[in-house]
């Protein structure tokens, strides 16, 4: 079906995405002959999400129209992510970059999976943090805030 929610969803975000990286693009070359620019991680990801929509589109353009139940139970992830989006905000600088966003990939992963094998969910939310900790300290040169101090 090419208009459902879902769709919707798909086709505003992969518009919203065109329009991030046109304005990423605006920023200047991603590449210097210093190294990389602050454009280089916009572009990056306008990129990956206008690549990841459009093979989410293709996915659901493919698939076989499913029977809606008619007592299906609404899901509120959403309403939760925007939530955990701004307690992040909120915490990030009083409780540091490790501890913050340790728990918001955690929180997200959960949110999108279910409550099983949460051990390997939170090594997994550590992996994560530590390369965007490596990628952004040592790459791009960026200060995070840590805990302490």
């Amino acid at each position: 079906m090419l208009l459902n929610r879902q769709m919707v969803f798909l086709y505003v975000t992969l518009a919203v995405s065109v329009g991030y990286l046109v304005t990423a693009l605006s920023l200047g070359a991603p590449i210097a002959e210093s190294g990389l620019t602050p454009a280089f991680f916009p572009i990056l990801v306008g990129s990956a999400a206008i690549v990841f929509c459009s093979i989410l589109i293709l996915q659901a353009l493919r698939a076989a129209p499913e029977a809606m139940p008619a007592a299906k139970l609404r899901s509120y992830t959403h309403l939760w992510v925007v939530v955990a989006i701004f307690v992040y905000i909120a915490a990030f600088k009083p409780l540091g970059y490790f501890l913050s966003s340790g728990l918001f990939v955690f929180a997200l992963i959960v949110l999108f999976s279910n409550f099983e094998k949460l051990l390997l969910k939170a090594i997994i939310s550590a992996v994560i943090v530590a390369a965007a900790f490596v990628m952004f300290q040592h790459l791009f040169g960026v200060r995070l805030p840590v805990l302490w101090g």
